[in-house]
């Protein structure tokens, strides 16, 4: 694992243009911000420029977390399976500075990932300094706190030195307190991040870099904790031997190689559970939903239609026609007939056709019609 990603910045299209690129906004992050900070304490309207002033560390922020994305997709290619240090079959390669505006955008998410988990820490120490403040004005009385600590009663002082005020020993009990947890949270957050940062990474949105079920699931696992113990060796390690060169240049060119390094290993260290996690995601069956019957809108069984006819039938264009031939005769109407208000044909004129029929059966029909009924008087 540690000789791949070892490999990664030397294992690019362009290493040199890469390297280059990276060195530069470095360098630039390491002078506009503190210059961007203390301008901005001294004149706060220079906030409004934070969007240009701190584009190098967004940028250099947003392409680690794709080195990260990089080491998970070259994890997940290796197969990497359950065994730890399996991940050393991995060859990922360092990503080019391609899409600076998604890189800008992923180095936001990544700040504002840190600036999360570092919030619960910021609001415990700005609760004791206020506590403090409280003290110091008067506010509260520490004395029964500290009679209580230093083991005396209202009568007397036994325990304490009369040199030495009351409140004292609360202060100094407080305050180791708070350096112990500050310290036990800020090493807890050094390992922790690194595995929200890959859930981002895996994932591309910052409410999975939240969620304590994606990121406890990568930071329990076995491999991220070798990949994470291996990143701060080399992370300390790479830091010891660049800072003499920082003034020649060459030693930011090797803060940035190591940091690329040091976030391979991070994606290396948890491919393997975010790989794992989205296999375990059922897949749809299709046999089961072409079985199921459908259901409409409000969950009832929809009624079965039968199906629509081809839209060439409902034009008639293509139908071939299907109704049975009409005999020229029928259908031709002699106006001669017509004028002499006879039948059809000559037949007709003559009284021999079946038009004289009609005529005779229907005059005799009025003739019974006739008979038949009595009009009165």
């Amino acid at each position: 694992m540690l000789r791949a990603a070892l490999a990664t910045p030397l294992r690019s299209a362009d290493a040199a243009g890469t390297l280059i690129v990276g060195t530069v906004l470095t360098l630039l992050a390491w002078v506009l911000t503190p210059l961007w900070v203390i301008g901005t304490l001294s004149a706060p309207v220079l906030v409004l420029a934070a969007p240009i002033a701190l584009a190098p560390a967004f940028i250099g922020r947003g392409y680690l977390l794709r080195v990260v994305a990089v080491g998970i997709g070259a994890a997940d290619e290796a197969g990497t399976g359950s065994r730890i240090g399996s991940a050393a079959d991995a060859s990922p390669e360092a990503p080019p500075f391609v899409r600076w505006g998604r890189l800008y955008r992923d180095g936001v998410a990544s700040a504002l990932l840190t600036a999360a988990y570092l919030l619960p820490l910021v609001v415990g120490l700005a609760a004791v300094g206020v506590a403090g403040a409280f003290v110091e004005l008067g506010r509260v009385d520490p004395a029964p706190v500290a009679e209580s600590v230093a083991g005396t009663d209202p009568a007397g002082v036994a325990g304490v030195d009369a040199a030495v005020p009351p409140a004292a020993p609360v202060y100094g009990i407080v305050g180791a307190f708070v350096a112990v947890v500050s310290l036990a949270y800020l090493v807890a957050f050094a390992y922790v991040r690194p595995a929200a940062l890959s859930a981002l990474a895996a994932e591309g949105r910052l409410r999975d870099g939240l969620r304590p079920a994606a990121v406890g699931s990568v930071a329990l696992s076995g491999e991220y904790a070798v990949a994470w113990s291996l990143a701060m060796v080399t992370l300390l390690t790479g830091y010891v031997l660049a800072a003499p060169f920082v003034p020649l240049l060459v030693g930011v060119g090797g803060v940035f190689a190591v940091r690329v390094v040091v976030h391979t290993l991070y994606g290396l260290g948890a491919g393997d559970v975010i790989e794992h996690a989205r296999s375990s995601v059922p897949a749809a069956d299709p046999v089961a939903d072409a079985e199921a019957p459908d259901e409409s809108a409000a969950g009832s069984p929809a009624t079965e239609v039968p199906p629509e006819a081809d839209p060439a039938v409902q034009t008639g264009r293509s139908v071939p026609g299907t109704a049975a031939s009409v005999p020229e005769a029928v259908g031709a109407v002699d106006l001669d007939s017509l004028v002499d208000g006879g039948g059809d044909g000559n037949d007709d004129r003559d009284g021999t056709g079946p038009a004289a029929d009609r005529d005779e059966a229907g005059g005799g029909a009025d003739r019974d019609a006739a008979d038949a009924f009595d009009w009165g008087p």
